[in-house]
């Protein structure tokens, strides 16, 4: 389902393979933007953080997490521990891609996202993964991930994630 013209993204969900990344469950699907572009005409380095946040975001909304603006603040309290991206080929403007999404894992505080980018024409411009710790709101301390999350990801993903 490619990105239309006039929606700036959409989302779908429902297993999909990819060769040597395993299934997806979650795709948000977009179009490069004018401003996604640095003066080489292609997409800029930095701009795909934002397209992984935005898709751990939608990620979240999908399996029923309620995303506010509170949600941040005295809610949902997870922070980006670490991000890690690989560039594989570049995007241009007004190339359609796809950002694949899953957790790869959970433990007591902690989880991973893994991510695939790719074009319209099936070609895989990057790769991704991120840790997200979820702190407690009160002291920003680390904290076990509760059991209403571990249920959302285990419905929405399965039962091998969790450590």
């Amino acid at each position: 389902m490619p990105a239309s013209d006039k929606a700036e993204a959409t989302i779908d969900h429902g297993p999909t393979t990819i060769e040597d990344h395993g299934i997806f469950n979650h795709r948000l699907h977009s179009r490069v933007r004018s401003y996604d572009v640095d003066r080489q005409g292609i997409v800029h380095n930095a701009i795909y953080l934002y397209w992984l946040e935005a898709a751990r975001i939608e990620y979240f909304r999908d399996i029923g997490v309620p995303i506010d603006r509170q949600s941040f603040v005295t809610k949902h309290r997870f922070v980006v521990a670490s991000t890690q991206i690989d560039y594989r080929q570049a995007a241009q403007f007004d190339d359609v891609y796809t950002v694949y999404t899953k957790i790869s894992f959970v433990k007591n505080s902690s989880f991973g996202f893994e991510h695939v980018i790719r074009r319209e024409d099936g070609v895989i411009i990057a790769t991704g993964k991120s840790v997200l710790v979820h702190l407690n709101p009160a002291t920003n301390k680390p904290e076990r991930i509760p059991d209403s999350y571990r249920s959302l990801i285990k419905e929405f993903e399965g039962e091998g994630l969790f450590g």
